[in-house]
């Protein structure tokens, strides 16, 4: 429907142009017409367009006839008019051709508008339907593997490792109610809230903070998607709470939200898959 509007303007303004061209060739044929009877002479290349320029000629005179005596002569007036005639015709082509183009503009603007609250609409709705979509996904991992620091990583320093995995598993267990499993030499706790994601947050910001001789890297992943956290854990990025981008689209679609995030970088695990990944961040 567009194009045809379109088209509709550019035939519109193509006629009214040809118009306007063929009445300034009539003007410019009407003055070489009259300079022919003034003169007295017989112009036989005229001849083909002379029967045009007579029929236009009688009607101007029709409309005003009158005739000018000068010099000794009687000028037929009808020349004059039929100029003044072409030439208000040309006038009138000239606003139409200026009125045309206004409405074409008018109607382009009125269709850009018009396009981009459709696009709003439709941008609004399929969002309302991710937003929908993702709200569904309620269960949610996260997997905790630890080494010790590089400070306290000397035989001089005899670290019991167990003995602070089972303080962090204790805590984590403590705060949030849920134990943990073995898994991938680390350690996996399933979730069923992740609307409540925020309070596991800062369970896990409190362990990245304290004084343990252990660092931690820890995913957090949506459903029980095995295949993601085995390839975030296989980063290995300590020191952080690191997620895929599918976890940060649900986040996001939480209602509150304590933390912010972050891009970490996009990733080629060991099995050649690229991932973009993202942290959580306290906001200060």
């Amino acid at each position: 429907m567009h194009k045809l509007i379109l088209c509709f303007f550019e035939n519109i303004n193509n006629i009214v142009q040809t118009f306007s061209i063929i009445c300034s060739f009539f003007i410019m044929m009407i003055i070489i017409y009259w300079l022919e009877v003034l003169v007295n002479a017989q112009w036989n290349w005229l001849n083909f367009i002379k029967p045009v320029l007579d029929y236009i000629l009688d009607f101007s005179n029709s409309l005003f006839p009158f005739s000018i005596t000068a010099f000794g002569t009687v000028f037929d007036g009808k020349f004059i008019t039929a100029v003044i005639v072409l030439m208000l015709i040309m006038l009138i082509l000239r606003l139409a051709a200026e009125g045309i183009s206004n409405l074409r503009y008018l109607y382009d603007d009125l269709h850009v508008a018009h396009k981009k609250a459709v696009e709003k609409e439709f941008n609004k709705k399929m969002t309302n339907q991710v937003i929908f979509e993702e709200l569904k996904i309620t269960k949610y991992m996260v997997f905790i593997n630890t080494k010790i620091k590089k400070k306290f990583d000397h035989k001089e320093i005899n670290i019991d490792v167990n003995e602070h995995i089972n303080k962090m598993n204790s805590f984590i267990s403590r705060k949030t109610g849920v134990e943990c499993e073995q898994f991938n030499g680390g350690f996996l706790y399933k979730f069923e809230d992740f609307n409540k994601i925020d309070t596991v947050l800062d369970v896990l910001f409190k362990l990245l903070k304290s004084q343990s001789p252990l660092d931690f890297s820890i995913c957090i992943q949506t459903e029980w998607d095995i295949e993601k956290i085995y390839r975030l854990a296989d980063l290995k990025i300590y020191g952080k709470i690191i997620m895929c981008a599918d976890t940060l689209l649900r986040y996001k679609c939480n209602k509150f939200h304590r933390y912010g995030t972050h891009n970490t970088g996009i990733f080629q695990t060991s099995d050649n898959i690229t991932i973009e990944v993202h942290e959580f961040n306290e906001i200060i």
